[in-house]
């Protein structure tokens, strides 16, 4: 933390009657501020001419009174001071800019605000700039540099490590980076990713149990082939998503084609007209809501029937895709950041893997 000046207020006299005078007035007229401490007995003792433990003794007098408080580090505080100074410490959020949030960010940040009223924890909310570059939802998303990204950890721990009793971490922070601070980041845990950093937590999906309920859903439905679509490359969790699906589809479509976007809103050029010509009957899998609404809104513009031609199903299942009744295998959000926010306060650091559930739409 940046370090404060003391305040300027005279604190001399001659004796132990003098200093317990003179901390008398200051608390009657209310000059000391309210989060400062007090000096520490070696000031004080030089400042009154008495030796530390002296100091120690009129302190400590007041304390008993009621005059003062003695927090758990020592130091003596104004009474009305304790209320402010024992809350427990804000959980810290540092995630991408507010308004770039897709739904699922939205969705996690309720079950964040949930877990802190229980726990009766503030939210530290630090918007991170260079993490996530988007102009809107449905645009191609950019990062900054590594530098950029490692700078702007290294700022948010300066400015707030003492001040926060856990951190949860958007899934874009990279593990590269993350591991550059691990003598720095206390409590901290990653959201909808796993992480192979020892010194962090994560609450993530269960990449398993979603690929099983898409295979299963794919058989029963009567689909004779199955692809993947992800938004755009590197975006971990749709990257675990497609190595869920792969294993789960093995046995039963073999390796699954993978078609990326450009940006979450732009369908590959010529794509759809393939579709449109394809006379088995396809299930198109989206690891990403945005993506999956800008597909449907395609496949529908195209003239394709949905879903006796093409079926959709989204590994994600936000509020976006439910408005628009899109079949998810998908996850509930607002747990996702309940868990997230309760194991930071916690410290006890553990990796848990949420289930997916099969919420049925009219697209598959």
């Amino acid at each position: 933390m940046l370090a404060k000046k003391p305040p300027k207020i005279d604190l001399r006299g001659k004796g132990v009657a003098a200093l317990h005078e003179r901390l008398l007035d200051l608390i009657r007229a209310g000059q000391w501020p309210l989060l400062e401490p007090l000096p520490v007995t070696r000031f004080l003792g030089k400042s009154f001419g008495v030796s530390n433990v002296s100091a120690f003794r009129v302190l400590n007098e007041l304390s008993h009174s009621g005059r003062l408080w003695r927090a758990a580090n020592g130091r003596y505080f104004l009474p009305e001071a304790r209320r402010l100074l024992e809350r427990p410490a804000p959980i810290g959020c540092l995630i991408r800019r507010l308004e770039r949030w897709t739904q699922v960010g939205r969705e996690i940040m309720l079950g964040v605000d949930e877990a802190c009223g229980e726990m009766e924890r503030a939210i530290l909310l630090v918007h991170d700039r260079v993490l996530f570059r988007q102009a809107d939802p449905t645009a191609r998303a950019s990062a900054g540099s590594d530098r950029e990204i490692r700078q702007s950890m290294e700022d948010f721990l300066t400015l707030h490590s003492e001040r926060i009793g856990g951190i949860v971490l958007d899934e874009l922070w990279p593990d590269k980076i993350l591991a550059k601070f691990e003598s720095r980041i206390r409590g901290g845990v990653i959201l909808y990713r796993n992480t192979k950093l020892p010194f962090l937590g994560c609450v993530s999906a269960d990449v398993a149990s979603a690929a099983k309920i898409v295979v299963d859903h794919a058989v029963q439905e009567g689909f004779k082939l199955v692809t993947v679509l992800v938004p755009y490359p590197g975006y971990r969790p749709s990257e675990e998503m497609v190595e869920g699906l792969q294993i789960a589809a093995k046995g039963q479509f073999g390796a699954l084609p993978v078609v990326t976007f450009d940006s979450v809103g732009a369908v590959p050029r010529g794509w759809l007209a393939k579709l449109r010509r394809q006379r088995s009957k396809m299930l198109l899998v989206a690891t990403e809501d945005n993506s999956a609404v800008s597909l449907f809104d395609s496949l529908v513009g195209a003239g394709i029937d949905v879903p006796n031609e093409v079926g959709l199903v989204t590994t994600m299942g936000s509020q976006i895709a439910r408005d628009r009744s899109i079949t998810a295998a998908g996850f509930d959000f607002r747990r996702m950041g309940y868990e997230a926010a309760r194991m930071a306060a916690s410290g006890r650091l553990n990796q848990i893997r949420l289930p997916a559930i099969l919420q049925r739409g009219t697209t598959a």
